[in-house]
């Protein structure tokens, strides 16, 4: 026989389906409450422990809360009233039972708050119950922000904390996944770049310059820069007035810094220049272009991103070999497997490898005798 307890258990739940359905004005009830209703033992004596307590907080009882229907049926050559069904006849009755009025209350006046401003948001905020009830302290801000977006038109001439918007510095920082849903469904087509989920790139938000370090690996090169190592900005890159034969995109900046010196070559440190490459720098798609990535799901990821540029890039040292001559300096590390169409056969097998197995080589694990070995083997090195 069920508890009162369990019930209690059973009936919360679903708690935000049920209030769902009352947000979109479906009428769900009465709910019935599958349940347990076998009754266990020989006697009454028995049976009292499992059916009074039920009885005792039913709403017969307390005048709001879960109904029996009861039934007869005769144990051991007595007659005895026996649950049929349990169930709420009314949201109010179910609300009162699990205890969570002011719960509901709350998700009614952030509901409200919103759809003052936003009445397009109706559709979400019936599906989003939960979400409403979690950030209820903050929605007064939340909905400053939506304003602010649906009034100003991209390009905004602001960064993100600079943002003229009555909230603290890191406020949307904080909530710009909760504000990107809001927004999304808010604002014209027009005004949002589907093309990334970065907050200040998807809205029209001034954002920082992305750097990209650049080291030349062949003094020839040298007078097209005026320095052996230096940073710019990836538009600024764009525009360098030369024609390396090779160019290497090191991962690592311990690798970049120590890699060896090659012939008409340079060297730009991918962990800057991975986020933001772009088919906009068209010396890149003349030259050799190599990329050494750690040996990881990650460093695969990286490689397929950039032959969706640049369908000629080569890998450098991401193979079987490599893998095989370091392993033992592997470390775990789980991922999940993509679907990364870019990657040669023989790439593929070994990204499917380290998916499978959870593992992991950073590439400076690999030692300078080994770099310098291969790039002698492929006549780069001075």
């Amino acid at each position: 026989m069920i508890t009162p307890k369990e019930l209690s258990e059973k009936a919360s739940k679903p708690f935000f389906k049920i209030i769902a359905s009352q947000l979109k004005g479906e009428n769900i009830f009465p709910w019935i409450i599958p349940s347990n209703k076998r009754v266990i033992g020989n006697n009454y004596s028995d049976w009292k422990n499992d059916l009074v307590p039920l009885y005792q907080q039913s709403k017969a009882t307390k005048g709001r809360g879960y109904t029996i229907d009861w039934r007869e049926k005769t144990i051991n050559g007595s007659k005895q009233s026996i649950p049929s069904k349990i169930y709420f006849e009314t949201f109010e009755d179910y609300l009162s039972f699990v205890g969570r009025n002011s719960e509901y209350n709350k998700i009614r006046e952030a509901q409200k708050a919103i759809l003052s401003d936003f009445p397009a948001l109706k559709e979400w905020t019936e599906n989003n119950p939960s979400i409403l009830l979690d950030n209820f302290e903050i929605w007064k801000d939340i909905i400053k922000v939506c304003q602010y977006f649906i009034s100003n038109k991209p390009p905004h001439p602001f960064y993100l904390r600079e943002l003229p918007i009555e909230v603290h510095s890191k406020f949307i920082e904080q909530n710009s996944a909760l504000l990107r849903k809001l927004l999304d469904n808010i604002l014209s087509p027009e005004h949002i770049n589907n093309a990334t989920n970065e907050f200040a790139d998807r809205y029209g938000l001034k954002k920082a310059h992305v750097y990209t370090q650049i080291r030349i690996l062949d003094e020839d090169l040298k007078p097209v820069l005026g320095y052996d190592e230096c940073s710019l900005k990836l538009d600024d890159a764009a525009w360098l007035n030369w024609l390396p034969e090779k160019v290497f995109i090191i991962e690592n900046q311990v690798c970049f810094l120590t890699f060896p010196k090659s012939k008409n070559s340079v060297a730009i440190f991918g962990e800057g220049f991975k986020s933001r490459i772009s088919k906009h720098i068209p010396w890149l798609e003349k030259t050799k272009l190599y990329c050494w990535f750690d040996l990881d799901a990650a460093g695969f990821e990286m490689l397929h991103m950039i032959r969706q540029h640049y369908p000629n890039a080569i890998s450098f040292l991401m193979n079987e070999s490599t893998y095989t001559e370091f392993d033992k300096f592997s470390v775990e590390k789980k991922t999940r497997k993509k679907d990364l169409t870019c990657l040669l056969p023989e790439e593929s097998k070994l990204y499917d490898f380290l998916v499978n197995n959870n593992k992991r080589l950073e590439q400076e694990r690999i030692t300078q005798q080994y770099v310098k070995s291969h790039l002698d083997q492929e006549h780069i090195l001075y």
